[in-house]
Formats: C-alpha cells, structure tokens, sequence
C-alpha cells in the first residue's frame, strides 16, 4: 500500500498491515509497542492487549491505554454513521476523511476550544478501500455527557456541568462552527479548570458566519435530538419528559 501524502506535522511511515501517519515525537513509542505485542494486529487490538487498557463507548470500539513514552493514548476506529454507515461500515476510499478532522482539530485548538488534537493515523488496506484508525490522547478523568448524566448528578453538579456546555456552544456560536453530530457522546466533560467541555468527532464540522444565528440553532437543535435519543434508548437515566425540564436547566429564559 502506497503511503498517503501526511500533512504538516505528520510523517508517513509504511507499516506490516498499512500505512500510518505519526506526530514525531510519538512515533517511536507506538511502533515500540506494536513491535513487542504483535505486528501482524490492528493498533486498536495492541493497545486492548496492553495493561490497564479501557473500553470507550463509540459506534465501534475503542479503546485506550498508558503507552510508555507516549502517555495515555485513545485509538478510535473510523465509522460512518446514519445510514450510509448501515452501506459503508467502516470502509473509506481514501484519507479525506481523517484529514479534514486533523484541519478541523488544528483549527479548533487555535480558537482555544478544546478538542483532542489528532496524534497518528493508521491506514489498513481492504481492497480498493481503507479502514482507519485514529489516535488522540485521552483527556485525565473524562466522561461524556451522556455518562455523566447517567449518574443522576445533583443540582448544583449539573449546574456545573451545563455551564461547561454553554460555554462550548457559547465559542461554537462565536466562531461560527456548525457541528452537524453534536451528539451528547461527542461532548467530553472534564474537571480541568473548574469543568471543561470538549467537543469530538469534528471531521464534519463546517465555520461559517461567527455569531450566525442559525449556528447556534443547529447545533442546539442537534443536541437535544441526541438527548432524547439516549433517554428513549435508557442508557440516559432520564426520561423524555425529564429531558424538557434538563434542558430548560442548560438554556434558562432570561
């Protein structure tokens, strides 16, 4: 397999099972691990394989480890979603997808909003497709919004929660980000700062006019979808109609 072109601050390595695409400084530490525990495996089965390694919910697995020399790492498998993903699965025919997500990352963390940068990229060959597989660090003591709701926090935590997510959808609106998956998953909480929301999955995020109206509706809109989603599949812990009165708690009428 012919090693896609990287962008800036990638190198492009060729690997036993594909291609990759590694930040510098974590190269060596990857390739160290992938060496010892199996070549001939994905990088997501290495680090499931690896002490202490966890399980991420996503729309196939993921999962994240300590890799000496690198940190904690998160390796996210590549899975189209609605219903071209029920066509598609995880098949790309190209890296187009995983390198609007590096540009989108880049440009997102040059705004100061929080959003894992990429870390590597792994192509494996199947056919003329690929299947990809993209590595972030994990962010210290995190959850998603839908497993924090999950543990029916209190009022004043959910106070704290919800202003970390105004203040997410606050910089979106300001800049101008449509996120057309803004889904209640794709919004990490973590307790750096006092509370930070993250937002993920950003490969299909368009910038439009900052301050557009018609962003900050989408993107509200989008979220409440999910979380009406989640309480009718039950893994919420909240109802449909609770639903309305949390969210009156995240948007209060002024």
């Amino acid at each position: 397999m012919t090693p896609f072109p990287p962008p800036q601050g990638f190198v492009s390595l060729r690997l036993p099972g594909g291609t990759g695409w590694f930040r510098p400084s974590l190269e060596k530490p990857i390739r160290s691990l992938w060496e010892k525990t199996g070549p001939s495996l994905r990088l997501s089965e290495v680090v499931r394989r690896s002490s202490g390694s966890q399980r991420h919910a996503g729309r196939a697995s993921v999962y994240s480890a300590l890799i000496s020399g690198a940190g904690t790492l998160v390796v996210r498998p590549c899975v189209h979603g609605g219903w071209w993903g029920r066509v598609a699965g995880d098949l790309y025919f190209g890296p187009s997808r995983v390198r609007r997500e590096i540009l989108a990352a880049d440009r997102l963390h040059r705004m100061k909003i929080p959003t894992p940068q990429v870390e590597a990229v792994v192509f494996y060959p199947a056919g003329p497709f690929v299947r990809i597989e993209v590595v972030t660090r994990k962010i210290p003591e995190s959850q998603n919004l839908v497993q924090r709701l999950a543990s029916r926090p209190g009022v004043g935590e959910r106070a704290r929660i919800f202003a970390a997510v105004r203040k997410l959808l606050g910089q979106l609106h300001h800049h101008g980000i449509r996120h057309p998956d803004l889904n209640a998953r794709n919004i990490l909480l973590s307790p750096a700062g006092g509370g930070t929301a993250w937002v993920l999955d950003v490969d299909a995020v368009r910038f439009e006019n900052p301050n557009s109206a018609s962003v900050a509706t989408a993107n509200r809109n989008r979220l409440l979808r999910s979380l009406l989603k989640r309480a009718r599949l039950g893994d919420l812990g909240w109802s449909e109609p609770e639903v309305a009165k949390l969210w009156k708690e995240l948007f209060p009428r002024r």
